[in-house]
């Protein structure tokens, strides 16, 4: 498990967890902000694809600001800071 702690955006995280070789993509989480819900969807990695400013899964197109926090095996390892 890899914290993401330098990527500063939910964007650069993705990223680096598609293409950094070293990070089993199928071992993380993404929790977002489920539109018109005041709970937290979640989707494993494998099953999105990034699309620009978006990530995609089934029939939904999801704006990347949603996500709220990436988890590996349950631990957070890139959260959205408030500045």
């Amino acid at each position: 498990m890899k914290a993401l702690d330098k990527e500063l955006t939910e964007r650069d995280a993705l990223y680096r967890i598609k293409w950094d070789y070293g990070i089993a993509e199928r071992e993380y989480v993404v929790h977002y902000i489920d539109r018109g819900s005041d709970e937290l969807g979640e989707i494993s990695f494998g099953e999105i694809e990034l699309a620009g400013d978006f990530f995609a899964f089934g029939d939904s197109l999801i704006p990347m600001h949603r996500i709220r926090k990436i988890t590996c095996k349950g631990k957070i390892v890139w959260n959205r800071r408030r500045v």
